[in-house]
């Protein structure tokens, strides 16, 4: 039986490709830094924020990748606005979840939370959640498993009773560390082969079977 429902939120709940990958050019422009590809940007997301600059062409040190950072968060709100969205099914089937189970809805994101609750803002789903995990949230970032941990530990559920669900091969390592049920979906920013080199126990393909497999494990 399922007790704590554990998302991703970039990829996985919402369809922030866009917007990412505006708010990276954007900020590399203004560096004056050369332009990866954006299939290279995608291949980084889920992974926090600053450890993607480190690994951008023309970031020379973490001083640099610091101004990324900053760079990019001054940036990337007013993008976002614009380009945000949910993926099909999200609100209707965390509404179901609200309705039928006593499931603890949580997400565990590389996204701090200040900005998670900014773009939910815009959103009418906010209530479903119970907590909003975030980069500020445990010291060491996926894929290390301390946010999963940190999510068992304050709802006091054993790692059999939680489902972690992500779009990255880092959201399924983590999840696989904590030794909890692992989903992986296919609509996000990785491709099913690369999701499949991770593992997952569960690999789907729409939101909406996500909630099935909450109700059904």
């Amino acid at each position: 039986m399922i007790r704590t429902l554990i998302l991703d939120f970039d990829g996985t709940l919402a369809d922030t490709q866009t917007s990412i990958l505006s708010t990276t050019h954007a900020a590399l422009q203004e560096m004056g830094l050369p332009q990866p590809s954006d299939d290279f940007i995608r291949s980084l997301i889920g992974l926090p924020l600053k450890d993607m600059f480190l690994r951008y062409p023309g970031i020379k040190d973490e001083a640099m990748a610091q101004t990324g950072f900053d760079t990019y968060k001054r940036l990337f709100d007013p993008i976002a606005e614009q380009t945000f969205r949910l993926f099909p099914k999200v609100e209707a089937t965390l509404r179901q979840l609200r309705s039928e189970s006593s499931i603890k809805i949580i997400t565990a994101s590389s996204r701090m939370v200040a900005s998670q609750e900014h773009l939910l803002g815009l959103t009418n789903i906010r209530e479903c959640f119970d907590l909003l995990c975030g980069l500020e949230t445990v010291k060491h970032q996926k894929p290390a498993p301390d946010m999963v941990l940190h999510i068992l530990d304050v709802t006091q559920t054993a790692a059999h009773e939680a489902l972690v669900v992500g779009d990255a091969t880092y959201d399924i390592i983590m999840g696989q560390g904590a030794n909890c049920h692992t989903c992986a979906v296919t609509y996000g920013n990785q491709s099913a082969e690369q999701l499949n080199s991770a593992q997952p126990e569960f690999i789907i393909d729409n939101f909406e079977e996500v909630g099935r497999l909450a109700l059904e494990l």
